[in-house]
C-alpha cells in the first residue's frame, strides 16, 4: 500500500489498522478515477478538433498536424513518468520496480530472428507466473467465445461430461464476469497488452520454457521443427498410421482392469478411478537446453489426458509410499 495518502489522525496507534487503510484505499481509487474521467474528457476534446482540421486542411498539413500531437503527447509522458519515478523512489528510499535490463539477461533468451522490442521484453521479464488481469468490457463477445471453445469439446466426451464441464464453464465465467464489472485497474499497460497480442499472433516464432530454470526461450518455428523431427527419427520412435490402435489400447486396458476387479484385487471406486474413457493421445514437444552450445531441445512426452495416465499416476504414488524414506537427500541443484 503507498504511503503518500497520509491523514492527520487524532490517535497515531489508528494508522496501523485495517480501516485506516481502507481509508487510504478509497481516496486513492477515487482520485484515481477522476484522472480516468479527466484523460476521457480531454481524449474528446482532442478528437473532436482533429476532426474539424481534416474537414479544414489538406491531407498533408492535417498529417503534419496529428504528428505534432503525438510527438507533444509522447514528450509529455516521457516528463510525467520521469517526475512519478523520482516521487516513487523518494518515498521508497530506493530504487522501486524490477531492473529489467538486468533482468532480460538472465530470464530471456532469444535466439530466433525476431527483435523484440523493449515493451516486448518488459512483458516477457514478468515471468511464467504473471497472470494478466485484464477487465473484460463487452460480455457478450467473451460468452460467444466460451460457448464455441466449449462445443469443440462435444465430439471428444460422453454427454454426461461434458454437460458437467459446461456448467463448471457457466459458473466460473459468471463469476468472472461479476468480479470485472468492479475491476478498475489493469495490471498491464495499453503497450504491453498490445505487445501481448503481437507475440500471440506472430506465428513464426516459438515461445517456451527453458529446459532448466524459469527462463523464456524465443525460437524460430522452422528451426523448432526441425530439431523436433531430428529426435523424432531416432530408433526409440517409429510412425504409426493406424487410428484404432489407440482405442484398442485402450479398451485393453479397461479390459485388463474389468478382470482385477472381478478378482477381488481391486474395489469398485479404484476400478472408476483407473479405467479410461475418452483419452487422447500423448504429446510429444520439446524444451530448449539455454545453457548448452546449438540450443538443443529435450525430448518431452506428456501423457496427461493418455489411457494409462490415471494408472501410472496410481502406481507412481504406490511405489512412493512402499519405498523407505532415506535418511538425507539433496532436493534439487541449487541445494547440492
Amino acid at each position: 500500500m503507498p504511503n503518500f495518502v497520509n491523514i492527520r489522525l487524532w490517535k497515531p496507534g489508528l494508522k496501523k489498522s485495517e480501516q485506516y487503510k481502507s481509508l487510504q484505499r478509497n481516496c486513492l481509487m477515487r482520485e484515481f478515477e477522476c484522472r480516468q474521467k479527466q484523460a476521457r474528457h480531454l481524449e474528446k476534446q482532442v478528437s473532436s478538433i482533429l476532426i474539424e482540421l481534416e474537414k479544414h486542411l489538406s491531407s498533408i498539413d492535417y498529417i503534419n498536424i496529428k504528428k505534432f500531437f503525438y510527438n507533444s503527447a509522447c514528450r509529455v509522458h516521457s516528463i510525467v513518468m520521469s517526475n512519478h519515478q523520482k516521487k516513487l523512489e523518494k518515498l521508497n528510499r530506493g530504487p522501486t520496480g524490477q531492473n529489467y535490463e538486468e533482468m532480460k539477461l538472465k530470464l530471456i533468451y532469444n535466439i530466433s530472428s525476431y527483435t523484440l522490442s523493449k515493451v516486448e521484453e518488459r512483458l516477457l521479464c514478468r515471468g511464467w507466473d504473471f497472470c494478466v488481469e485484464n477487465k473484460i468490457t463487452n460480455f457478450l463477445d467473451f460468452e460467444t467465445n466460451l460457448e464455441l471453445n466449449a462445443m469443440k469439446l462435444r465430439p471428444h466426451c460422453h454427454e454426461s461430461i461434458f454437460r458437467s464441464i459446461c456448467r463448471q464453464i457457466h459458473n466460473a465465467s459468471q463469476q468472472l464476469i461479476r468480479t470485472s464489472k468492479h475491476k478498475k485497474i489493469s495490471n498491464l499497460s495499453e503497450e504491453e497488452l498490445a505487445a501481448l497480442k503481437s507475440l500471440k499472433s506472430n506465428n513464426n516464432i516459438i515461445i517456451c520454457n527453458a529446459d532448466k530454470g524459469n527462463s523464456i526461450v524465443i525460437l524460430d518455428k522452422e528451426i523448432y521443427k526441425k530439431k523436433a523431427e531430428e529426435i523424432l527419427k531416432g530408433k526409440q520412435f517409429e510412425p504409426w498410421n493406424n487410428d484404432k490402435f489407440h482405442r484398442g489400447q485402450e479398451e485393453k486396458l479397461n479390459k485388463y482392469i474389468f478382470s482385477l476387479f472381478k478378482k477381488g484385487v481391486i474395489d469398485n471406486k479404484l476400478r472408476y478411478q483407473l479405467q479410461s474413457t475418452c483419452s487422447s493421445l500423448s504429446v510429444f514437444y520439446g524444451l530448449p537446453k539455454a545453457t548448452k552450445i546449438g540450443y538443443p531441445i529435450r525430448p518431452i512426452i506428456s501423457t496427461i489426458g493418455s489411457y494409462q495416465y490415471e494408472l501410472s499416476k496410481y502406481l507412481a504414488k504406490a511405489i512412493r509410499n512402499a519405498r523407505p524414506q532415506a535418511k538425507s537427500y539433496i532436493k534439487d541443484s541449487s541445494n547440492l
